[in-house]
């Protein structure tokens, strides 16, 4: 009776342990709740595990904790969707992955977010010249909805947030699949032709010849001029040598006459 006893004790007792050491196990209590803008994790009657919650591809928690855990991540944007998941990793004492637990969800987004604001990139300066460059090129002044930069193919404009969009009709602007607005470089820089023209050549000049260069000289004849030529004439008045032999002429004998005129009247 005493052996039976104590059998039927020492079977209890033993039953008793093995419920003692499989409770804490099988009593784990992981939950996780999540909703618009938080998600809430709380892990209970753990004897040592480690957590890891990932939200929206960031790991926001990687702790190990002892009996229990509870993390709130209440930040979480209202006007997108987002993507989580909870991993814990159970110390059983038996380095299997019985006890281990995961879950994981999605949020959607619990508000719509306002219009965007539009903004219309400003045409900067152009410049001109036959070194004209987009180095010359004065940007616009950077706003709260734009800002300018310079690339290989021109002037770029980029939205600073998703509050500010592009209008469609961007003007010189064209719109890019990464969402700039680019302003090509021809657009903004004129360059001019600045070669210097080539000067026509001028009509060769003919060089005159020897022969051409020396004037003849005409050689006077030996032969008196011909009778027939017209007298020479003098070189003061423009009268002939003709004239003045006659002119004389007549002088002397004007006074020949005038003094006989004087003889007769005195003998008168």
């Amino acid at each position: 009776m005493k052996k039976l006893l104590a059998g039927g004790t020492l079977a209890v007792l033993a039953l008793g342990g093995m419920i003692a050491t499989a409770a804490p196990a099988s009593a784990h209590t992981p939950s996780v709740s999540a909703d618009c803008g938080f998600v809430n994790v709380n892990l209970e009657y753990y004897s040592g595990a480690k957590v890891t919650v990932v939200i929206d591809g960031t790991t926001v928690e990687d702790t190990e904790f002892s009996s229990g855990f509870q993390g709130s991540y209440d930040n979480l944007a209202l006007d997108v969707a987002h993507e989580w998941s909870v991993t814990v990793d159970a110390y059983d004492g038996q380095g299997g992955t019985q006890y281990d637990w995961a879950d994981s969800g999605s949020i959607p987004a619990c508000q719509t977010p306002p219009p965007a604001e539009f903004a219309s990139p400003v045409m900067p300066d152009a410049v001109a010249g036959c070194a004209a460059s987009l180095d010359d090129v004065v940007l616009p002044a950077n706003t709260d909805a734009i800002a300018y930069s310079k690339s290989e193919l021109g002037v770029v404009a980029t939205l600073t947030s998703d509050a500010y969009a592009f209008p469609e009709e961007l003007g010189a602007y064209e719109l890019q699949e990464d969402g700039t607005a680019l302003l090509p470089t021809d657009l903004v820089v004129l360059e001019e032709d600045c070669a210097e023209p080539t000067p026509e050549p001028s009509a060769p000049v003919a060089e005159p010849s020897e022969e051409a260069s020396v004037a003849p000289v005409a050689e006077p004849s030996a032969s008196p001029s011909p009778s027939g030529e017209a007298p020479p004439v003098l070189a003061a008045t423009g009268a002939t040598v003709g004239g003045a032999i006659a002119f004389a002429a007549l002088l002397a004998a004007g006074g020949i006459a005038l003094v006989w005129a004087r003889k007769r009247m005195q003998n008168a």
